[in-house]
């Protein structure tokens, strides 16, 4: 590193502080002749060798450090001087497990430094038929550089998830950074998976937090984990866009960024202002498209209510899916016309970088029968969307998103026509203007609505709860129930009554779906009755007294 040193600040006049004689301790002032304020106002750089006033004056990977003597050029956290930069030193300690020292266990993680790992010494095994499902853990907090002067970086996970394929079932690894979730799958044999790090990774101590996950519990599907570590997107082979930025979102470059399956391509010429952009067609039944992009979601403290707006047109009546991470978020019906949408961004993803995924969904029948569905997407981008809000847990819990005219209703809405329907209506809401209205009308098939929500944390006030209002007419032919919930929901109610919904506290800050679906009961797909209905409204994440704390 070139070193700059600023000696003798009034005479070389470089920015090193107030020289006038009224700033800092002055004479006689704060901590007097020589305290801290210096001799008529003097800099330290007066009396101290200095290299920086601010971050700004210093190379890559370094931060202007003024906590010992003077004001000197360091690497920030995580980097290290190697006599020619800084270069990162990487993280967290003992990646490997090979010591036990920087890292905490709870319940039945296990961790074992001497255990045969899959090229190393040291894993953390979860042992115990019930450690998958009751939050047991293993975790580290590690001071991160900020994202600005860092590079690019990315986590690489080795692990080991068995898989049951007579169940249908498999033990995944689920990693927190900073408590922002990510799901591995079950691999059933050791494997590396390499993701980019998205904004929570970044600026401070940040905790990294590994546990297991199964479909049913007890469960005998083993997890082991051999390595979680650190490592630079560039070293990794990964591309990995800054927060904020959806990776080749206007589909100008090559078109590598996008995986495409089925008949899905990028072409020129096809895109807003006649620029290039994605496309998916199907031609018969049988059949589905998608794109599948990267996009690093900001946290909100860098970007207010962040959201995902881009332009799409499609086949009038049809519909396409936008899903992020391992969540469906919106689907849209095409009108015929182009259209710009915009979709808010659920808190768990705000600070992660995560797949983005734009699909014409499958569609069943005779394989040979025509189907012609053709979508245009183009200029994906990341926005501040105040209608959004910044509720830490849920989004749209009211329904008014739909009402607003710029952006689209927080709730993936599920209808199933001809055997039911799910709608945001005005017409009956407990407060405000807008409810969920779910109708069913032929058996066989239930309609429902889904959205994402981030369990909280137990307070003072109580354990997690889901609570919202209800009101079900006097449905023969059907039951509507929420889940998480309770069960089927009361029903004949004239007025709307308020569900109270515990959660499991071992599930603090993860993020799950939420549902709400009426269902027919048993008859023959071809039955028909009198449509049923039930109303959803003021849907809230938060904790109450009623409900466990651990």
């Amino acid at each position: 590193m070139i070193r700059v040193w600023l000696i003798g600040c009034a005479v070389l006049a470089i920015g090193c502080g107030d020289t006038s004689g009224n700033g800092g301790g002055g004479m006689g002032g704060v901590g007097g002749m020589g305290g801290a304020g210096g001799t008529g106002g003097t800099d330290i750089c007066d009396t101290l060798p200095c290299e920086c006033d601010t971050d700004d004056d210093c190379g890559e990977h370094e931060t202007c450090d003024s906590s010992d003597a003077g004001r000197l050029c360091i690497c920030v956290a995580a980097y290290e001087d190697t006599g020619s930069g800084c270069e990162f030193a990487g993280a967290p300690l003992a990646p490997g497990f090979d010591d036990a020292v920087p890292w905490t266990t709870s319940g039945g993680a296990v961790l074992d430094p001497g255990a045969d790992g899959f090229d190393d010494p040291g894993v953390v095994t979860w042992v115990d038929e019930n450690a998958l499902c009751d939050g047991s853990s293993v975790s580290q907090t590690f001071t991160m550089p900020p994202y600005a002067a860092a590079e690019p970086l990315a986590l690489e996970l080795t692990y080991n998830g068995e898989e049951d394929f007579l169940f249908f079932d498999e033990a995944e690894a689920m990693v927190a950074i900073n408590e922002k979730w990510t799901r591995y799958p079950g691999n059933g044999a050791f494997s590396t998976t390499t993701t980019c790090l998205g904004e929570s990774a970044f600026g401070g101590d940040v905790e990294f937090r590994v546990e297991g996950l199964t479909r049913s519990c007890p469960s005998n599907l083993q997890l082991i984990v051999d390595r979680l570590e650190v490592v630079t997107a560039a070293n990794a082979g990964l591309d990995c866009p800054d927060p904020g930025v959806v990776r080749d979102g206007d589909f100008d470059g090559d078109g590598t960024a996008w995986e495409m399956s089925g008949d899905a391509t990028v072409e020129d010429g096809i895109g807003q202002n006649g620029s290039r952009a994605g496309r998916l067609q199907t031609q018969t039944l049988c059949s589905s498209a998608s794109l599948e992009g990267l996009a690093s979601w900001p946290l909100q403290s860098s970007v207010a209510n962040p959201a995902l707006r881009f332009f799409w047109s499609g086949t009038t009546g049809r519909v396409l899916d936008v899903s992020v991470g391992e969540f469906a978020l919106a689907s849209f019906t095409a009108s015929g016309t182009t259209s710009t949408s915009t979709v808010c961004l659920p808190p768990s993803s705000q600070g992660l970088a995560q797949r983005v995924s734009l699909g014409i969904p499958f569609t069943g029948g005779s394989c040979a029968a025509p189907d012609v569905r053709d979508f245009i997407v183009d200029t994906l981008e990341v926005v501040s969307a105040p209608d959004c809000g910044d509720d830490p847990y849920l989004v749209d819990g009211d329904f008014e998103l739909a009402l607003t005219g710029t952006v689209s209703s927080g709730w993936l809405l599920l209808s199933n026509e001809p055997w039911g329907t799910v709608s945001i209506v005005t017409s009956d809401a407990q407060s405000g203007s807008a409810s969920l209205q779910l109708a069913s009308r032929q058996d066989c098939f239930g309609v429902s609505a889904q959205a994402t929500f981030v369990v909280p944390k137990p307070d003072a006030s109580g354990g997690p709860a889901l609570k919202y209002y209800f009101r079900v007419g006097n449905n023969p032919e059907t039951e509507t129930s929420s889940t998480p919930g309770n069960g089927a929901l009361p029903e004949g109610g004239a007025a709307f009554a308020e569900e109270t919904v515990c959660l499991d506290p071992a599930d603090a800050t993860k993020p799950q779906t939420l549902s709400f679906t009426i269902s027919p009961g048993g008859g023959l797909c071809a039955d028909t009755f009198p449509e049923e209905q039930a109303l959803i409204d003021n849907v809230r994440v938060t904790t109450d007294p009623a409900c466990p704390s651990e």
